[in-house]
């Protein structure tokens, strides 16, 4: 029987060989490239993105190419090995996930085909990344497939051979599975009420499936919009950052419906496999035992799912419904919505069965009613483990750093599967070190024993808190964290005014200065934009769909001067053409990026002058020029500006600068009149005979301290800055010409307040999946503690030592998660603070905040388990 388990999974294996080489292309421009045919254009051009630029993808179809290209090798590698009757187990975890990791690049490829055709139904690009999807089905069902085979006919061997035995028991035997091939009309009744002592399992089974459901239909239909929004104009910038974290989150929360739905059906066996035992000692057949399984189970996925997705349907309706003028979400009843959603809940669920087939399948073939324990099996390799779960983990903190992964998820995802590999090889460590003290496993002999022979069990339960830790603590607690300690809006804002102005309008600035009591500091500047955002290929020309990076770009003088403006030390810069320099004016809390924050990019690709609406893809280079950047540093010299979360300074040598301030001077000398006189119809034919703008904004940063009493007449004064110049604001909202400091305070407060409250929704909901897990877990375990307290009550042992082992059961595992959750929490501190140039008194208030919230957090949890062991003492209490 082996056989045909290794020819299934031989067939399977070449069938994504074949899929992923043989038929799957990749949408590149107007042609469609194998993935070796890919590679072969992208060694023949001549950089790496060069080819890839060519689609509306770029990055994100390159980063799926490669993902492919690994998963068809490691399957590949797979199916030689078959052939020589080798096996690898990592190399078969590691071939499965990549394919799975692949499948979710493809999908955010996707995303970026429908934003580019605002949201049409799938087009020719799209279409050629479908046969990804059949990949990721064939590698499941190779699995499945494969451990259905090979368990199956084990469980079925061992089956039989209990059932010859039991012939050779003779008259005993007979009539303990004596089945006269007729049930009484009785047993309905008994099999009725047997399900009404377990209806409290089932609930709780149809429970965690409903709020799968109802997350997966929520976030399907908020994350499949993440291409669609920023077209939107007037989004108001907490949407968008909200929109941004249940993307993040989305990938964790998935995982953990996965661990949720794993435990809630392990939990729902379990229970089930005690009463069924019963019934086939008592001779039910072994299929009408899987028959009444298959209906309970079943019923209870039906029911979860309609609760569920009516309950999402509901909730995704209202969030539609108060969003509807600001965001464009898609109907309940569409493919976005209920189709993925539904898909969604579906793969979750036969993934977590998959996970269990293991207890389905000996439900119906155990007729022992007190099967002795036997030891789980304990892996051999101790440091090889730990040595490659560090190396992992390392990798993990790689990504983190890199300037445009800052807060991504990918960092945690490497970090969580090297703890998995870490915290096995310490479990294995000091399991084996206890079994060679036998005094100290005498002295300790019950704990010892459940910690060695619920080996599995106990590691499981351990990293499943860990991820909720990772979740909580890092993932979500950093932003959060981040957002408490950020100062007082006044604080971010060091000038009462700040303007910027053109040339042309000079006269009528100085006028309000001779008018007013003020102080001003005049410096030249020029607006600064970089192709960071998502932009799509439209013929021969680049669409940008969302907003290109707005700076302000000064000399090294000017950097001097508002340094020492505020009192501050510059540092000595003495910058070279293609060269710069960037103050980084943003929140403790904003995650760190380079100006050019385009995974794909390693510089920084910047032109004077305001962001542009289309270009030429054979002009880039031309266009954006290359900079490498020398230093960096976060600093307020003029203040949180924009929507009040950035506005970075790029500082550059000062015959660059006077290059550029020389070209955009002359530029708005011509072009401003025109536009004056005919406004966006003199931009709009500009555009038709130029690749460029008609002009690229203002040329003078003035920073006014104004006394309080004249402050509103300085406001309404230089109103007109706004007023005459809407084409700026064309582009992005979030730039304007007139900066005034109580209207900025009001700014920063809403977007410091609801980044905060954003954040604390997010880790609220990662910790109500977490505490829901430990729930399902826990109640999993309650009949077999309370059975082992009953057996050592009628040994005589004492209750405080009853009581003493069941607390050190439920809480041990969850003390050693919660140390290692501090040791990931630190790591990816003082990461944070390295990558986001936390200074001193920034560091401190951080580390305040971050223990007042983990003792805080950790203090929950512990009153959460204290609830569950109470509850299960008192179940003890009745059972006696």
């Amino acid at each position: 029987m082996k056989r045909a388990a290794k020819i299934w999974r031989a067939v399977l294996s070449l069938a994504v060989v074949i899929l992923i080489f043989g038929i799957w292309r990749l949408p590149v421009g107007e042609e469609r490239y194998s993935v070796i045919g890919a590679w072969i254009q992208v060694f023949r051009a001549e950089s790496f993105m060069d080819f890839w630029i060519l689609s509306p993808a770029g990055p994100t179809l390159a980063l799926c190419h490669i993902t492919v290209t690994l998963a068809g090798v490691l399957y590949l590698l797979r199916l030689i090995l078959m052939v020589f009757g080798k096996k690898i187990h990592i190399l078969d975890l590691a071939s499965r996930a990549m394919v799975f990791l692949s499948l979710n690049v493809c999908i955010l490829v996707a995303n970026v085909y429908e934003s580019v055709n605002n949201n049409s139904p799938l087009n020719e690009e799209q279409k050629q990344l479908v046969p990804l999807l059949f990949v990721s089905i064939a590698s499941l069902f190779e699995y499945v497939g494969f451990r259905f085979l090979d368990e199956w006919y084990e469980q079925l061997a061992a089956y039989h051979e209990v059932k010859r035995q039991e012939r050779e028991a003779k008259l005993r035997r007979k009539k303990a599975l004596y089945f006269p091939g007729r049930y009484p009309k009785e047993l309905t009744i008994l099999i009725w009420e047997n399900f009404r002592e377990s209806m409290s399992d089932g609930i709780l089974l149809i429970v965690g499936g409903a709020l799968t459901a109802i997350f997966l239909i929520v976030s399907f239909g908020v994350f499949l919009t993440a291409g669609a929004i920023p077209q939107i104009p007037g989004i108001p910038r907490w949407l968008l950052r909200l929109q941004g974290i249940f993307q993040g989150a989305t990938v964790m929360i998935i995982f953990l419906c996965v661990l949720l739905m794993y435990n809630l059906i392990s939990n729902y066996t379990k229970v089930r496999n005690r009463e069924y035992r019963t019934f086939l000692v008592l001779g039910i057949r072994t299929r009408t035992i899987y028959l009444l399984f298959a209906v309970e189970f079943g019923v209870s996925m039906i029911l979860s799912a309609v609760t569920g997705l009516c309950s999402g349907g509901l909730v995704y309706t209202l969030i539609r419904h108060v969003l509807k003028d600001r965001i464009a979400l898609p109907p309940f009843f569409s493919i976005e919505v209920l189709g993925w959603g539904g898909i969604g809940f579906l793969l979750i669920l036969v993934f977590a069965t998959m996970l269990n087939q293991e207890n389905i399948l000996r439900m119906g073939n155990s007729t022992v009613l007190y099967e002795e324990k036997e030891a789980e099996t304990i892996p051999n390799a101790v440091w090889r483990r730990i040595i490659f779960g560090l190396w992992v983990f390392e990798l993990g903190e790689k990504c983190y750093t890199m300037t445009f992964m800052d807060g991504r998820i990918a960092g945690y995802i490497f970090a969580a599967i090297g703890l998995f590999m870490i915290l096995t090889g310490c479990m294995v460590r000091s399991v084996k070190k206890a079994a060679g003290n036998q005094d100290k496993l005498l002295r300790n002999i019950l704990w010892k024993k459940e910690w060695r022979y619920r080996f599995k069990k106990n590691r499981w339960s351990i990293y499943v808190m860990l991820v909720v830790h990772i979740c909580v603590l890092s993932f979500e607690g950093v932003p959060l964290i981040g957002a408490v300690i950020t100062p007082q809006a006044s604080d971010q804002l060091p000038y009462d005014i700040v303007s910027m102005v053109y040339d042309q309008d000079m006269d009528r600035v100085k006028a309000v200065m001779d008018t007013y009591d003020v102080d001003v500091q005049i410096y030249p500047m020029v607006r600064v934009s970089s192709i960071s955002g998502n932009s799509s290929l439209q013929q021969d020309e680049r669409s940008v769909n969302t907003e290109q990076g707005a700076y302000i770009g000064i000399t090294e003088d000017t950097y001097r001067s508002l340094k020492e403006a505020l009192g501050e030390k510059s540092k000595d810069l003495d910058l070279k053409d293609g060269e710069i320099y960037t103050v980084y004016q943003q929140n403790v809390s904003m995650p760190s990026r380079s100006l050019d924050y385009s995974g794909s990019r390693t510089g920084n690709y910047l032109r004077f002058g305001q962001p542009l609406f289309y270009y030429s893809v054979d002009r880039k280079h031309e266009l954006f020029q290359g900079h490498k950047e020398t230093g960096r540093e976060r600093d307020l010299l003029i203040g949180m500006l924009g929507e009040g979360e950035q506005e970075h300074l790029v500082v550059f040598s000062d015959e660059e600068f006077e290059r550029g301030y020389t070209k955009i001077r002359e530029k708005n000398e011509e072009n401003l009149p025109i536009l004056r006189e005919k406004e966006e119809l003199a931009w709009e034919q500009y555009l038709m005979e130029h690749e460029d703008n008609l002009t690229d904004g203002p040329t003078n940063l003035i920073l006014w301290d104004v006394p309080k009493e004249q402050y509103d007449d300085v406001v309404l004064a230089l109103s007109f800055l706004e007023e005459d110049h809407p084409i700026d604001r064309l582009f992005d909202e979030r730039v304007g010409n007139l900066y005034p400091k109580d209207q900025m305070i009001t700014t920063v407060r809403e977007f410091n307040v609801g980044d905060m409250a954003i954040q604390a929704v997010a880790a609220a909901l990662l910790f109500v999946f977490g505490l829901f897990q430990i729930y399902s877990k826990t109640e999993s375990e309650a009949a077999a503690i309370r059975e082992q307290d009953l057996f050592l009550l009628r040994l005589g042992m004492k209750e405080k030592e009853r009581k003493r082992l069941m607390h050190r059961q439920i809480h041990k595992p969850f003390w050693i998660s919660a140390a290692a959750g501090v040791v990931v929490e630190a790591v990816f501190a003082l990461l944070t603070f390295e990558n986001r140039s936390y200074q001193p008194d920034d560091i401190l208030r951080y580390t305040i905040a971050a223990v007042v919230f983990t003792i805080f957090y950790y203090l929950l949890w512990e009153i959460w388990l204290t609830y569950m062991e109470r509850k299960i003492w008192k179940g003890m209490g009745k059972q006696k």
